[in-house]
């Protein structure tokens, strides 16, 4: 009788070992899509500024100052924020000659945001660090046209 009774114990705190360990690894989980979730919002952000930017000028528009692609040393910081705190987006950005377009001048850009957290010490600030526990990134590229 004793044997069998140790034999269960025994089984039992498997079992719940097993049940705690999975539970936890759910919780990692659910806390890394958040976070993945948060890094697509900055990038949405990055990309509405870049929008915005452009579209300042609408006789004559450019790509934000210090954004040109692949040599960007602009990123947005949203540390006024309580959700996206210790996020940061880098934006590139890139004009391509007007054209005409039945008449009407036309100008097209070509727009990447990549958002990450936590992110490099200095400019470009993403992508950070993806070996860092807890690493997000997401990144939108987009062709705009005015």
């Amino acid at each position: 009788m004793l044997p069998s009774a140790i034999f269960l114990l025994v089984i039992l705190s498997a079992l719940g070992a097993f049940i705690l360990n999975v539970s936890s690894s759910q919780q990692v989980g659910m806390a890394l899509d958040i976070r993945g979730e948060r890094a697509w919002q900055a990038a949405n952000a990055g990309m509405e500024w870049a929008r915005y930017r452009i579209a300042a000028n609408p006789s004559s528009p450019t790509c934000p100052v210090n954004t040109t692609m692949g040599a960007s040393t602009y990123s947005l910081s949203f540390s006024n924020t309580s959700t996206l705190r210790d996020f940061f987006a880098t934006v590139e950005c890139n004009a391509f000659p007007a054209a005409d377009v039945d008449g009407i001048s036309t100008w097209m850009f070509e727009v990447r945001v990549t958002a990450c957290s936590p992110a490099a010490a200095t400019e470009p600030r993403c992508p950070g660090t993806p070996t860092a526990l807890g690493y997000a990134e997401r990144q939108l590229q987009g062709l705009l046209s005015f």
